[in-house]
């Protein structure tokens, strides 16, 4: 008794410093999975004061990007270029990808096989094409401002596998929700062309502002998360990733949008708005070169110095991958090596 006290004493410093970063398990965290702390209005209250910050980084960063490009994004949520690179530039950096032999992380996820490599500095290095990609200044410029934090996001190339897993189970990316509780980016360069055949984007235009209805919506399924055992109810709501229904998305006045779009298009979306992987109807690839930025939403401003904030953030992301393959890869969840990508 005495052993779990002093276990739960100590860790009461990270709980609280959770409340001002981007924490948001309401199962680990019991300060922030309380449900009194959340029938006052904490978790509405850490998604409002996160927007107001957001907006804010936003506006003293707006100099980044033209204005019909801040209106695109602030308006539905995302920013979509087709033909983003110049077609030759496109064809190497395709058949590079391609043919790329490295470490890969593999894992499934309901039928689709994914098959993802974080693409480090270092390894950026002898792919001349990604480093062209990846220094282009108008995605410089573009994933800067999106994620409001002034920095160059984390790269990943990304390929799934859809159908190639003919044992049943869950796919968390295929039901519509939203990332976390704060505003927070993701971005794709889409190798292979889109269409219902390998899975197509889905977002909900306009999801991601923070209307009167969405307010309260997030506020049911705070109380919703803080529910124990079988008193929750089913699709993640503990982690703070949470799921919204058919139902829920007419209540608020959305409809999603299915994104069906050729190679070298370039999508960057806000996170918080509502998004899901479409379903694909045919075994199939999907290859992308696949970027994230998540930051502290509480921060009020943003880093001065976007190249050295990011090596240092690819650097501890890199550490934290680390950590989880232990546990990742003894449990069978996933498996590495070295290779190509399956095509």
């Amino acid at each position: 008794m005495a052993k779990r006290f002093i276990r739960v004493l100590w860790k009461w410093p990270q709980w609280l410093m959770e409340l001002l970063s981007w924490g948001k398990s309401f199962k680990n965290n019991p300060i922030i999975g309380n449900y009194w702390l959340n029938l006052c209005g904490l978790h509405v209250a850490r998604v409002v004061l996160a927007q107001l910050l957001f907006r804010f980084r936003l506006l003293l960063l707006a100099p980044l990007v033209p204005a019909a490009d801040r209106r695109d994004f602030l308006k539905s949520g995302f920013i979509l270029k087709e033909n983003f690179l110049p077609e030759d530039q496109f064809r190497h950096l395709a058949e590079e990808l391609q043919n790329y032999e490295g470490q890969v992380r593999e894992f499934v996820e309901g039928t689709t096989l994914t098959q993802r490599t974080f693409m480090v500095r270092d390894a950026r290095e002898g792919l001349p094409a990604l480093k062209a990609f990846v220094e282009d200044p108008r995605l410089d410029r573009l994933m800067r401002y999106c994620s409001s934090k002034n920095r160059p996001p984390l790269f990943y190339v990304e390929n799934l596998c859809n159908h190639a897993n003919v044992t049943p189970r869950p796919d968390p990316q295929r039901d519509m929700h939203a990332d976390t509780f704060h505003p927070c980016v993701k971005g794709w360069l889409y190798i292979d062309a889109v269409d219902d055949s390998n899975g197509p984007y889905v977002y909900v235009p306009g999801s991601h502002r923070l209307s009167w209805r969405r307010l309260k919506w997030e506020y049911r399924q705070s109380l919703e998360a803080c529910r124990k055992g079988e008193a929750r109810a089913p699709g993640r709501y503990w982690d703070g990733s949470f799921r919204v229904s058919e139902r829920d998305l007419e209540g608020m006045g959305f409809a999603p949008r299915k994104f069906c779009v050729p190679a070298n298009t370039l999508l960057i979306g806000n996170v918080y708005g509502f998004h899901r992987r479409g379903e694909a109807l045919a075994p199939s690839n999907r290859m992308t070169v696949w970027m994230q930025a998540r930051d502290n939403p509480f921060n009020p401003l943003f880093t001065f110095w976007p190249g050295s904030t990011a090596r240092a953030f690819e650097w501890a992301w890199g550490r934290v991958l680390q950590r989880l393959d232990r546990g990742k890869l003894a449990s069978g969840e996933q498996r590495n090596f070295v290779g190509r990508f399956s095509r």
